[in-house]
């Protein structure tokens, strides 16, 4: 199996430092195969919270992939926010465009959905434009007919979950997962929410799991405390352990098994 981190919502800027201490030495332990990040990795865009950011992404042990959150283009710098949204997102992180890492049987599909700006007046919610499901659905066609299991990444919830911001789903969602769907995409990795939650997707039949991860060392926690997930994959399972902050250390919840028969999602039953 390969084993994937999936941390969430850093918020760089807003750290509990006891958590990020924790969280550090969780991953360290750990040594996940590949480090998933899906977004926030600052709470405002900042020079200083991307300094911190790129400070954590120095002490993981292995490869990751991160993608950008709401958070991540400059919220008080409007003019570098509609120019230039992912200068220091690049320039600290790495790529905001759609990006592929694959780790054995298993290829994970980064997708940005944050946007500088909307024609409404919230936009920290998410969008994925019709080009951009299409490249993405595009390449996830191309890793699954090369025999891998294709997950994707993203910010935003493409289906409503707990909680308010459970609420904010990307915009084009429905059409990003029936694409998505189509093309073999078997997973979706969200953030966002600040809640840990893992499902099948009724919407797509059960052939996508939803795994949303809550935030793993912000202050701006939504009534659950920090968290981040360990994902054991292989072609035809996802064994998934929420590990939680208790006080001074993250510690395992129980694991939850899915599998998957005839190309749908199901919960483990014992």
């Amino acid at each position: 199996m390969v084993k994937i981190a999936h941390i969430s919502d850093l918020h760089f800027g807003r750290t509990n430092e006891a958590a990020l201490a924790a969280l550090i030495a969780s991953l360290d332990e750990e040594r996940p195969d590949l480090t998933v990040i899906t977004g926030d990795l600052t709470q405002s865009g900042r020079r200083r919270e991307y300094r911190e950011a790129a400070a954590f992404l120095e002490t993981l042990s292995g490869r990751f992939l991160a993608v950008p959150g709401n958070h991540d283009a400059p919220v008080y710098n409007l003019a570098l926010r509609f120019w230039k949204p992912w200068a220091r997102y690049e320039k600290h992180v790495g790529d905001a465009a759609i990006q592929c890492v694959s780790a054995g049987p298993v290829s994970i599909i980064g997708v940005n959905s944050a946007r500088r700006a909307q024609p409404r007046l919230d936009w920290s919610r998410g969008r994925l434009p019709k080009p951009v499901v299409e490249a993405s659905a595009a390449l996830a066609r191309q890793e699954n007919d090369a025999g891998r299991q294709v997950m994707l990444a993203l910010h935003h919830p493409v289906a409503p979950g707990p909680g308010k911001a459970g609420e904010e789903i990307v915009r084009n969602g429905e059409y990003a997962l029936r694409r998505f769907a189509e093309n073999g995409v078997s997973a979706i990795l969200t953030g966002h929410v600040h809640v840990a939650a893992a499902a099948p997707l009724a919407s797509t039949g059960g052939r996508i799991l939803s795994i949303q991860a809550g935030t793993a060392v912000s202050t701006r926690e939504r009534g659950e405390q920090a968290s981040f997930g360990i994902l054991h994959v292989d072609k035809d399972q996802i064994l998934l352990t929420t590990r939680r902050f208790a006080g001074a250390a993250f510690t395992a919840e129980p694991a939850q098994a899915f599998v998957n028969a005839g190309g749908v999602w199901s919960r483990a039953q014992g």
